[in-house]
């Protein structure tokens, strides 16, 4: 009797057991056919290398390794001083052209007084060998009277040519039509040595290095005293608020893997706290293929290789304040693959930015909340042709990435 009792209740307790099991398994079961997973990720991010555009000296530094600084903060001054006399060579170069400007001018009505004055010769000229022509003709006049008269009207006239002459010279020499309404220093000359003012107060700003944006200062080279050259990095700035996620999924994991569907991320250094993302673009090749040295399949033995290529994971909310990330951690990405309808490899960033046919820079412009997505309601027949009429976000105001 005690036997049958105990077979009963191991029964129960069998029957339970699995009751019990049927749900957790069935979710089990769905989450294995709905998502793919990988622990081959990584936290990813643009890294700003800081050089200077300029040679010089550094003289004052104002930050240190792991500084947090904002956008337009000043980084580090370089000595000035050489910078600024070529500025004032620059403004008397400029002042120098302005006079050459007024002395062409001056030229100018010099040479026009010349034809008048040439023109006035030659009717005396004109009107003086008529005069003894006459006269000659009269028996008047003497022939010696009549040659010079002659000769002097033909220096007249040459006068006059050169007049005209030396005046198409002066204009000529201001580059432009005088008589155009213009401004008076508006000359090639003047202008070449604007520009040279220009560019050597440019120069002049460039001694001043501040942040492209904001972020953590790694990677520091720099310090006071010493001598740097155009391009050598001074330092790196990590963009805490524009991190995304790096996953290497098999290519076996990707058949269903689209654009736009939801990802859980969960940091090493954070066991148990999950980070909301989505999938934000797919590579057109696998890390293999972008190697230094990619792969020669068609030389020697070959042995298949399951190949892995690189999907972008972007958060879908600010990274929380007591859980920052850092580039290079470790984390274990999972994509819910229920919906197939997204695009397969375009990127959802770009859509953002972009404008009709222009594309705003995305890593210049201002933090803000990422719009909620659409959602995918029917699957295009060519996603490839369909993708940004379909999946461009509801709102068209720029957000971080």
């Amino acid at each position: 009797m005690s036997s049958q009792l105990f077979r009963r209740a191991l029964l129960v307790l069998v029957i339970v057991a699995v009751a019990a099991g049927i749900v957790p398994g069935l979710r089990l079961y769905r989450t294995f056919v709905t998502h793919v997973s990988t622990d081959d990720a990584y936290v990813d991010g643009t890294v700003a290398l800081v050089s200077s555009r300029v040679s010089g000296t550094v003289v004052d530094l104002y930050v240190q390794d792991n500084w947090t600084v904002k956008e337009g903060q000043l980084l580090l001054k370089l000595d000035p001083r050489d910078f600024q006399v070529r500025v004032a060579q620059a403004e008397a170069q400029l002042e120098r052209a302005r006079q050459s400007v007024d002395e062409m001018y001056s030229g100018v009505d010099a040479a026009t007084a010349g034809v008048r004055l040439a023109d006035s010769q030659l009717t005396m000229a004109q009107t003086d060998f008529n005069r003894q022509k006459t006269l000659k003709e009269q028996g008047v006049a003497s022939l010696e009277s009549y040659d010079q008269a002659e000769t002097a009207l033909k220096v007249a006239i040459a006068n006059k040519a050169l007049a005209g002459n030396q005046l198409d010279q002066a204009r000529a020499a201001l580059g432009q039509e005088v008589g155009k309404d213009h401004s008076r220093y508006n000359r090639p000359i003047v202008e070449q040595a604007e520009a040279a003012l220009a560019a050597a107060k440019l120069d002049l700003t460039y001694t001043q290095i501040v942040a492209p944006f904001d972020g953590i200062v790694v990677h520091k080279t720099v310090h006071a005293g010493h001598r740097v050259q155009v391009g050598e990095p001074l330092m790196a700035i990590v963009p805490v608020k524009r991190l995304y996620i790096t996953a290497n999924f098999k290519e076996t994991q990707l058949t269903n893997v689209r654009v736009g569907q939801k990802a859980e991320i969960e940091a090493d250094i954070y066991p148990g706290y999950i980070y909301q993302g989505h999938v934000d673009s797919i590579s057109m090749g696998t890390g293999a293929a972008f190697s230094l040295l990619p792969p020669e399949n068609a030389t020697g033995n070959w042995v298949k290789v399951v190949q892995r290529i690189p999907v972008k994971i972007v958060f879908d909310q600010a990274i929380p304040e007591d859980k920052p990330l850092r580039l290079g951690l470790s984390v274990e990405v999972s994509i819910n693959i229920a919906d197939t309808s997204g695009p397969l490899l375009s990127s959802m960033v770009q859509g953002k930015f972009q404008h009709g046919e222009t594309v705003a820079p995305s890593e210049s412009l201002k933090e803000e909340p990422i719009p909620e997505l659409q959602r995918f309601e029917n699957a295009p027949e060519s996603p490839s042709q369909q993708q940004h009429q379909q999946f461009l976000p509801q709102s068209n105001t720029d957000g971080q990435r």
